[in-house]
C-alpha cells in the first residue's frame, strides 16, 4: 500500500467513523445538552485529554503483547 493509499483509507475511515463517536460521547457525557466540551476549562480539556491518551497507552500495551504471542 502507497502512503497515499495509506491516507485515502485513514482519511475515508476517520470522516465515516468520527461523528459516530462524537455522538456516543455526547450522549455518554451531555445527554441534557448543559455541559460539553466547549464549557470545559484549558485545565479541564489538557486533563481529559491526558486520560484519552493513558486510555490509548493501555491499548497498545495489550495490542503489543498479543502481536508477541502469535
Amino acid at each position: 500500500m502507497t502512503d497515499p493509499e495509506i491516507k485515502r483509507l485513514a482519511l475515508a475511515h476517520f470522516v465515516r467513523e468520527a461523528p459516530k463517536k462524537f455522538d456516543v460521547g455526547m450522549f455518554e457525557h451531555n445527554p441534557k445538552g448543559d455541559k460539553g466540551m466547549w464549557r470545559m476549562t484549558a485545565s479541564q480539556l489538557i486533563d481529559a485529554a491526558i486520560e484519552e491518551t493513558i486510555d490509548q497507552f493501555h491499548y497498545l500495551v495489550v495490542l503489543k503483547e498479543k502481536l508477541k504471542n502469535e
